[in-house]
């Protein structure tokens, strides 16, 4: 393996590594903040189910995220270094202040950079379907949790036996967290994969394990602030709405998948809590809400600017 190409496989396990760390709250920062699993329980769940979901349907994704924004045959593999580790770096300050932004706008971000930067041709009208669905994403989510929300409600009351609701809350917790991962690993590992894809040097399936990998990683050694944020400063969550606030955004998230949209699960899973947060009567932190709103506007656009000054500096040092 040449440099170039190790330093790509390093800067994508970086990326992937920050996105486990970030996201991996999007997939169980509800269940562990309502205390139906503990944060190693989630941890481990989320790498089975990443794993499975990047290995079987993140191909769709990664085609759009490699070879959509900017034309195949233009993405060369300096360019998705550059991207990668602009992304990298943004996500890894957000993390740190246990702010859950978006990862697929950085990666978006930092792809439109380097286009812009190495005057690649760029794909305005694909980068318009994916802002679009970047604003519809969390809308609905919102609806579908406030629809599962009321309904599993109805059948809960219904129940009389204490343990069987118990119970019921578990597998709801469960299955919810997981359909999120499965998920997770068709949409997100593609952020980290997509652009060694679209520079020619990983087929889908062998840079889907890898991405599952490293995000797993992320998410075991450096994910709980975020999943902390996610599960208990928005708004406090019973396992209903932990339940509700999951498979919404997971709902939201498969659509986008079909349609090979890389989203913002970030976007899905917060638009999913602020849903059941507002219909369950129980308030949401508008400070919060207000941070992280700023925390997804100015990621795409930092980490353009990011990208744009790492491809400056790479070409004044002759390596672009």
């Amino acid at each position: 393996m040449e440099g170039l190409e190790l330093a790509a496989v390093a800067v994508a396990f970086y990326i992937a590594w920050n996105i486990g760390s970030n996201d991996s709250a999007n997939a169980m920062g509800t269940a562990v903040g309502a205390g139906i699993l503990s944060f190693r329980q989630a941890t481990l769940t989320i790498a089975i189910f990443v794993l499975m979901g990047a290995y079987l349907q993140g191909y769709k994704v990664m085609k759009t995220v490699g070879k959509g924004i900017v034309p195949e045959g233009h993405l060369t593999m300096e360019m998705a270094v550059i991207a990668l580790l602009a992304a990298g770096v943004w996500v890894t300050i957000a993390t740190v202040k246990g702010l859950p932004v978006s990862t697929t706008q950085a990666i978006v971000g930092g792809v439109i950079g380097v286009g812009l930067a190495t005057h690649a041709p760029v794909n305005w009208w694909t980068l318009t379907k994916i802002a679009s669905a970047w604003v519809i994403s969390p809308i609905l989510s919102g609806i579908f949790a406030i629809v599962l929300f009321k309904f599993y409600s109805w059948v809960i009351s219904r129940i009389k036996s204490v343990s069987t609701i118990e119970t019921l809350y578990k597998a709801l917790a469960i299955l919810g967290g997981s359909y999120m991962a499965f998920n997770f690993g068709t949409n997100e590992v593609a952020n980290a994969s997509g652009p060694l894809v679209g520079a020619g040097f990983m087929e889908p399936k062998v840079a889907g394990i890898f991405g599952a990998l490293a995000l797993a990683t992320g998410a075991l050694t450096f994910s709980y602030a975020v999943m902390h944020t996610v599960g208990k400063k928005i708004t406090a969550l019973g396992p209903v709405s932990a339940f509700a606030a999951q498979f919404g955004s997971a709902i939201s998230v498969s659509l986008a998948n079909f349609f090979g949209l890389p989203v913002s699960s970030s976007q899905s899973i917060v638009g999913g809590v602020v849903g059941v947060g507002l219909l369950a009567g129980q308030g949401v932190k508008k400070s919060v809400i207000r941070d992280i709103i700023f925390g997804w506007v100015a990621t795409p656009l930092t980490a353009i600017f990011i990208s744009l000054a790492i491809s400056k500096a790479f070409a004044f040092a002759g390596l672009v």
